[in-house]
């Protein structure tokens, strides 16, 4: 179809009358290409959120994957929250980051429009109740540690995280099954549909029944998880406030000594002695400061993307002014740059901020340099000296054992696990 139609008028005289496809279509759906200006950045934005996300991502499941004391309940959680932000980075950003540069027509088929659409609710909603379950069993770790010790196990966490994503692809169904292509503009000649409007949305007849589903989305999976957060986190704070204060009572109280009479006089170390290293108080600080960033990062992340969301289904067709589109197309792009983004931020706040996640990377990547050189040098120098050439490198990658704390009690005890 070309992009100029003729109109002939009603007495059989041709019209000068010429229709514009693409100025129709720029009216109707709003420009096809971004300005170059803003692919660039948009490009280099979405290009280091996909290459950082993924990196971080694959590192946090290898990292617990390879190293044994990273298998607890608190740990696949966090796997299961890598596996998510993976699947997000991998399929839902590409075509996204497309779309900046051809806003339409729809080029794919209707079957990737679908996954595309359950793929990115799917994950969302496993990502935002990980974080909430995950958050729970820190909040359970620090302020119940003698009950946390008898419910948190292996086989209940497989089971709460095989829930959850039942739970976020169950909810999620209806936006793949109310999803579909379809033409959004007709040339006003001819009646027939425009092949460049092609889109891959909701069409208009469903919208009214997915208004519930788009409130029902923002207040399961933003509001009341974000109200669990912070209740969880600040009960958390005030248990290692409370642990602090603890702190400072035992150093102000005359030193016990470190040896205890035994029958027939002798004396014996006593192992259960009150004191309280400075690592703990640190601990506390840096836990704190993680619980801040958190909250923080989540609100952040998910804020924009349900306002923009609840923007479009609250203003009505005649209450649009021009006013109100800067801002939508403002919300738009931060949005889903902020949206991708909580992909990549999570490795960094819940595994680089980790002392335990630090030493495991440390190993495990001294481990694969180690066996990278112990290939090279036994098919190199043959059989004349490999197992001095292997203890030199484990001797120079060697990671120093974390100081345990002489402090006893759960919530000391919890505080070093949050770590």
């Amino acid at each position: 179809m070309s992009a100029n139609s003729s109109i002939v008028s009603g007495n059989g005289t041709n019209a000068s009358e010429m229709f514009n496809e693409e100025t129709y279509l720029a009216e109707r759906l709003g420009d096809r290409h971004a300005p170059l200006s803003s692919l660039v950045i948009l490009f280099v934005v979405y290009g280091g959120i996909l290459i950082t996300g993924t990196v971080g991502n694959i590192c946090t499941c290898i990292v617990i994957a390879r190293n044994r004391t990273m298998h607890t309940a608190t740990n696949y959680y966090l796997f299961s929250l890598a596996v998510s932000d993976l699947i997000t980075l991998l399929l839902a950003l590409p075509p996204e980051l497309y779309g900046f540069w051809e806003a339409y027509p729809w080029r794919f088929d209707i079957g990737f429009c679908i996954m595309k659409s359950f793929i990115s609710e799917m994950t969302s909603y496993a990502s935002v109740l990980t974080i909430t379950a995950f958050t729970i069993e820190r909040f359970a770790a620090i302020c119940h540690p003698m009950r946390f010790q008898t419910l948190s196990s292996l086989p209940r966490a497989m089971k709460v995280i095989f829930v959850i994503w039942i739970i976020a692809s169950v909810i999620a169904l209806p936006y793949p099954l109310h999803t579909r292509t379809f033409y959004v503009a007709f040339d006003p000649v001819t009646s027939e549909p425009i092949q460049d409007s092609l889109v891959c949305n909701i069409p208009y007849k469903w919208h009214k029944r997915m208004t519930y589903m788009f409130q029902v989305s923002t207040f399961v999976f933003f509001v009341l998880p974000m109200i669990i957060i912070i209740v969880m986190y600040v009960r958390i704070g005030i248990t290692l406030n409370k642990t602090d204060s603890l702190v400072g009572d035992q150093k102000k109280k005359p030193k016990v000594s470190n040896w205890v009479s035994k029958k027939g006089g002798s004396q014996v170390k006593n192992g259960n002695s009150l004191q309280v290293p400075f690592n703990v108080t640190k601990a506390r600080k840096a836990v704190l400061k993680m619980l801040f960033a958190v909250v923080i990062a989540f609100f952040a992340c998910w804020a924009p993307f349900h306002s923009q969301r609840l923007m479009t289904i609250y203003v009505k067709q005649h209450q649009w002014t021009k006013e109100l589109y800067t801002v939508q197309d403002y919300l738009f792009y931060i949005s889903g740059a902020l949206y991708f983004f909580n992909s990549t931020i999570n490795p960094i706040l819940y595994n680089l901020m980790s002392k335990k996640y630090q030493q495991a990377f440390k190993r495990t990547l001294c481990n694969c340099t180690r066996m990278k050189e112990y290939d090279i040098n036994t098919s190199f120098q043959g059989s004349n000296s490999p197992n001095r050439e292997r203890t030199q490198h484990i001797h120079y990658c060697r990671i120093s054992k974390m100081d345990k704390s002489h402090a006893h009690g759960p919530v000391s005890a919890a505080v070093d696990a949050s770590l």
